[in-house]
């Protein structure tokens, strides 16, 4: 006789499937823009049709994903709050969050529905930050003329730093570095 699964003990599944999945595509993103649905299945141990269950597109996986990423970004800016170096916690922040993201940021450029999330978690960065620049140039930290194009600017040039290199801890050195270098000129 098969007993039944109780609906609690299917939902602890399902979150745990779904939390698999988010985790697999984060890790394959973190290396590559070319990864198929079918990898990330497998290397969260589900089967497509759970797979596609929770994420219907790669655009809706990538999607979740930097949510997630901006949600953390949210939780660092409230837990420095007030602090004269939020900024900079936030820019490390920012700069980590690129390194971890590298193919999921690709990707976003070539899919127009992954663009358009992007583009919709770039402005809510823009207002993260738009209160710890402004404190850090009050403290005297920043220089006063940067902006929070600047910020995405310099946040660019660390990205294209990173193109083409090998693995995450090639980039994640050239990022600290540019990091380092960037600072230097930022700070006042």
């Amino acid at each position: 006789m098969t007993v039944a699964a109780s609906p609690d003990q299917l939902r602890r599944d399902a979150r745990d499937n779904r939390e698999a999945i988010l985790e697999a595509a984060r890790a394959l993103f973190a290396d590559s823009t070319d990864v198929a649905m079918c990898q990330v299945a497998r290397r969260a141990g589900v089967g497509q049709a759970t797979l596609y269950r929770n994420f219907p597109s790669r655009a809706a996986l990538a999607a979740e994903i930097l949510d997630e990423r901006v949600e953390r970004l949210a939780a660092l800016a409230a837990e420095h709050a007030g602090r004269p170096d939020a900024f900079f916690v936030l820019l490390r922040g920012l700069i980590d969050g690129m390194i971890s993201l590298y193919g999921l940021a690709a990707l976003a450029r070539r899919d127009a529905e992954t663009d358009s999330r992007l583009q919709e978690s770039r402005r809510r960065v823009a207002e993260l930050l738009k209160g710890p620049l402004r404190d850090a140039k009050a403290a005297g930290t920043l220089r006063p003329d940067i902006s929070i194009g600047d910020v995405f600017l310099l946040l660019a040039m660390g990205r294209g730093a990173m193109e083409g290199l090998p693995d995450p801890d090639a980039r994640s050195a050239v990022a600290h570095r540019v990091l380092d270098l960037i600072l230097g000129g930022i700070e006042a």
